[in-house]
């Protein structure tokens, strides 16, 4: 079961990690049969940790295991640790979050959730639990998220502002925020969005020896809260403050450029350096922004007279895009045979690697719940349809890591809301001898994940992450297929 690794990350650190501590990091001493064993050696821990549980003498010995069974993919075992240890420890942390997992996140209206909310804090004190604040924080702000979806902009600020940690905060106030915004309660949203923006500008400037995981992780924040704060600013035309928060932003981030180019565009425009907003312009097409097309061609206008020379203008910055994707995916370059596999598709009919091979195959392994998959998908079905008529390309989408039990049917519900024609696989079956689904047998580690498979069924090109950049996707995967299509020289 996967989550979005640094959140993750840094909860575990406020909470399990403490945990392994006190019991000696017995999850690290096992680490090696977690990640490389075979499933024999992997059911074989499995007994061994289920066989220790009766002299547990601390809470903190349960939580290890249950953590270590979860990551050997053992969920009937970690449910039975689980029960003996809620049995002995009602009112301890695994109890509580079996509470939060199956009470406070079932909950289906806001009412239902709030409810739970002040169960939760009455059997399970934030007090008691000092060292576990972002558990609290976690469940804040998707309560704060229902009431702002509710329309009751009053209990969402309400109970954001019982959010404990400052560094993580601005993941409920920025959602919050900006379904204000769509809602057009402005006046709310603002001082939320301005404080998610104040948060990780504080993270971002502090001398580089106090930077812990935890700042930097709200640092990477900067440029989504600046955004959403200084589009307030240039909807209400205030675009000398915008442009000033974003100079600075600039100057403390840097990198953090191309997420800010957009606003900082619109802002120099309002201010009248239409040269330098032009410049921005041609950077954002020359990197595949191409909806900014109809504006950079009216500026070309307006700054030379006339629009004489700028097709060719144009075209040179599209070959500029090109060729810098094909450097890219240089990057990704490697050479070696794909797994085979045979799973199941989201009618019930077995689909193999080897019955393709012929053809190129792109893998995009994803799941339900990660936002950086959903994000693609738009490019990815641009890509899709461009290669609708020919045969010798094949796009599958494999559905893993997911976390629910009804798994199946969330995802046909998102592939039939959303409209994407999609052939679906899930990732589901695990190998007999290495206990392991398709994404770890591929060596996934984070997902988004694609595979580039050529006709002989050799992987090419293999790249994680994504953008929600629709028409740089499209230009992406072509350029990959199109490579994959050719013989491999070395």
């Amino acid at each position: 079961m996967k989550v979005k690794a640094l959140t993750l990350a840094l909860l575990l650190a406020t909470t399990v990690g403490y945990a392994q501590q006190q019991t000696g990091n017995r999850y690290e001493q096992y680490l090696p049969i977690i990640e490389k064993g075979t499933l024999v050696q992997k059911d074989s821990l499995a007994k061994t940790l289920l066989a220790e549980v009766k002299g547990y003498k601390t809470e903190a010995d349960y939580r290890t295991t249950i953590n270590i069974l979860r990551s050997l993919d053992k969920e009937n075992e970690m449910a039975t640790v689980e029960n003996i240890a809620k049995k002995k420890y009602p009112k301890g942390a695994i109890t509580r979050d079996a509470f939060i997992t199956d009470v406070f996140y079932n909950a289906s209206t806001s009412t239902a959730k709030e409810k739970a909310y002040t169960e939760l804090i009455k059997k399970w004190p934030v007090k008691n639990f000092s060292e576990e604040p972002l558990t609290y924080d976690y469940v804040l702000a998707n309560l704060a998220q229902n009431f702002a979806n509710d329309g009751n902009a009053q209990k969402a600020v309400h109970y954001l502002g019982e959010m404990k940690e400052r560094f993580w905060r601005g993941n409920g106030y920025i959602p919050v925020g900006q379904i204000l915004l769509k809602a057009g309660d402005t006046t709310t949203a603002a001082p939320l969005l301005k404080t998610a923006m104040d948060d990780s500008y504080y993270y971002l400037t502090l001398p580089e020896e106090q930077k812990d995981n935890k700042a930097r992780f709200a640092a990477m924040g900067y440029a989504s809260s600046m955004s959403a704060y200084v589009n307030i600013l240039v909807a209400q035309k205030k675009f000398t403050e915008a442009v000033e928060y974003i100079e600075n932003a600039l100057k403390a981030a840097p990198e953090q450029a191309d997420g800010l180019a957009m606003v900082y565009y619109k802002s120099l425009m309002g201010t009248g350096r239409k040269l330098e907003a032009y410049n921005i312009l041609t950077k954002l097409y020359a990197k595949g922004q191409f909806a900014v097309e109809d504006d950079l061609k009216r500026l070309y206008t307006e700054l030379n007279g006339s629009a004489q020379g700028y097709e060719q203008f144009n075209a040179s910055l599209r070959t500029e895009l090109t060729q810098n994707i094909r450097n890219h995916i240089k990057e990704m370059a490697t050479f070696k045979p794909a797994p085979n596999f045979e799973l199941l598709n989201l009618k019930g009919e077995k689909v193999s690697l080897a019955s393709l091979k012929g053809k190129v195959v792109i893998l995009d392994f994803w799941a339900t719940w990660c936002q950086p998959c959903v994000r693609s998908f738009p490019g990815m079905k641009a890509a899709q349809e461009s290669y609708a008529n020919d045969k010798e390309v094949q796009f599958l989408f494999m559905n893993t890591w997911e976390r629910d039990k009804n798994y199946k049917e969330n995802v046909v519900s998102f592939i039939t809301k959303n409209n994407y024609p999609f052939e679906v696989l899930y990732d589901d079956q695990k190998d007999p001898q290495t206990g392991k689904v398709m994404a770890a047998e591929y060596g996934v580690n984070g997902i988004p994940a694609k595979f580039i498979i050529d006709k002989e069924g050799n992987i090419r090109y293999f790249l994680t992450g994504s953008t929600p950049n629709v028409d740089y996707i499209k230009l992406e995967m072509k350029e990959l297929i199109e490579a994959a299509k050719k013989p491999y020289k070395g």
